[in-house]
């Protein structure tokens, strides 16, 4: 190719290069995860088109330099970052709906409640997560769980073809058609592993009901009985209802517990969402302390999640963009896959790492807020449709699912070591207390830099063939990370 610096890059693409010391550097290094506030890129790429990321490519391979994707850079790992040259896709963010408007191509650097949005006028969309300023590509080939996984599968079921730039420095198309084994391992075969995806095509779902959202606050007194009674709930409920268990701490206070968070979303109205929840509150035991509904468009809805009151613009994170004001947070968290329902015991093991941290000066400190220095265990459905697919249709494994339980930590002193050590141990700690309840299983998407045997764990019986579509598109291994599929 004959480029050998970033001057020469930056002259050949479209894009732009944001090199240290330029304009724009400390925020287009920036991930979700302040975690990781400290990586200094090579350089941040901004790409334009596929054209750039060829070029990207070759110049990176002919160089020998370190090559890292980002999308939206949720990586709960911060794999979406590193000391390289970083791929920025966000201005790959096109949406477009084909004719019959059953299917849409969407750029590599789209994200969720964007697009939502954008499929809004053909009340049709893609059934993604919750959180908005996730990337499309990554929660792809992660798989993807949200609120309608339960009536349309994860999200990787819905895709149906793929443009990914390989290591070879071209764009390789993959469908039924042509290149199926490529297609196959980025429905759920992991992010970064195989190319640089730069464009997905998915079959889209009507979204054309109202929709109801519910809240539900219990009392600490109540958690037990909630998460028994919301695991033998989920086997009967409609796939039209998500909900989701949050365990979470709050404030320091005299005689503080934290608490319990009944989130709903229901595709109908609110009549028929509240007689579908009706057993579940019914054998909690006690009376929300809070509760509240909210029905409308899917679109509304999906938004209020997470922007209640806030505006397109500012429904971004906070200091990526000079509108945003989503909080970002120092995060740690792990992950289990369970095929079912959690014995009492280890039910009540939850709980009590969760009072410990509750009462902690370190974990909960004086200045707690619930955006950034929270401990949470959240149960999320991963059940019905994502059951629906055998296992080795595509490359996401996790077929025979209850739900997946996430333990989590947030904090925000990044100058203290001791912070970020003492939240790393409670999470290692509640994660090893439970360990006989397990399954031994992980959701990729909460990618786990600690996790043992994370191939199995994310892959199990499809790792094999993973390996092989990964030698035969990448043989030299050039996007490679801590947890990148290994070549055969």
């Amino acid at each position: 190719m004959g480029l050998t610096d970033l001057d020469d890059l930056a002259g050949a693409i479209d894009g732009d290069v944001i090199a240290p010391g330029g304009p724009g550097y400390d925020a287009a290094r920036l991930v979700w995860n302040r975690r990781f506030d400290d990586s200094r890129p090579t350089a941040v790429v901004r790409v334009s088109d596929a054209e750039d990321v060829c070029t990207v490519v070759e110049f990176a391979r002919d160089l020998g330099l370190p090559l890292t994707p980002r999308g939206g850079g949720h990586s709960f790992a911060g794999y979406s970052t590193g000391d390289g040259l970083i791929v920025e896709l966000g201005a790959l963010d096109s949406v477009a709906v084909g004719a019959a408007g059953e299917r849409a191509r969407l750029g590599a650097g789209s994200t969720t409640l964007a697009t939502y949005r954008a499929l809004w006028p053909g009340r049709m969309t893609v059934p993604m997560g919750m959180c908005p300023t996730v990337g499309i590509a990554g929660l792809t080939a992660g798989g993807g769980l949200g609120a309608l996984s339960r009536l349309h599968g994860v999200t990787c079921d819905s895709l149906v073809e793929v443009e990914t730039v390989t290591a070879s420095g071209r764009v390789v198309r993959a469908s039924a058609r042509e290149n199926a084994d490529l297609l196959w391992a980025t429905r759920g075969g992991g992010g970064g592993s195989f190319g640089i995806i730069t464009a997905l095509t998915f079959d889209l779902v009507p979204v054309d009901m109202t929709f109801t959202e519910l809240t539900y606050e219990f009392p600490w007194a109540a958690a037990e009985g909630i998460v028994a009674a919301w695991q033998d709930w989920l086997r009967t409920a409609p796939p039209q209802t998500w909900a989701i268990v949050e365990l979470e701490t709050q404030a320091p206070a005299a005689g503080a517990d934290p608490y319990v968070l009944l989130e709903i979303v229901h595709a109908g109205p609110l009549a028929e969402a509240e007689a579908v929840v009706a057993d579940l509150l019914g054998v909690a035991g006690q009376s929300p302390v809070r509760a509240g509904s909210h029905s409308g468009p899917f679109v509304d809805v999906e938004h209020d999640v997470f922007c209640k009151g806030l505006r397109a613009k500012e429904c971004t994170l906070a200091g990526r963009s000079a509108d945003g004001r989503i909080p970002r947070a120092a995060v740690y968290a792990r992950s289990d896959v369970a095929a079912g329902p959690w014995p009492s015991e280890g039910i009540r093991t939850l709980l009590e790492w969760m009072e410990v941290r509750q009462r902690d000066p370190v974990l909960t400190p004086p200045d707690f807020s619930p955006a950034d220095s929270v401990g949470k265990v959240i149960l999320e459905p991963a059940d019905a449709a994502v059951n629906s697919v055998a296992a080795d249709a595509t490359a996401f494994v996790h077929r025979d699912n209850l739900f997946v339980a996430q333990f989590q930590s947030r904090w925000r002193d990044l100058g203290s070591g001791a912070v970020a050590d003492a939240n790393e141990e409670w999470t290692d700690g509640l994660y090893d207390a439970v360990a006989e309840y397990r399954s031994g299983t992980a959701y990729q998407n909460y990618i786990d830099p600690h996790l043992d045997d994370w191939q199995q764990a994310y892959y199990g019986s499809n790792l094999a063939e993973l390996r092989r579509v990964k030698t035969k598109y990448d043989p030299g291994n050039l996007f490679d990370f801590d947890q990148s599929v290994p070549p055969a």
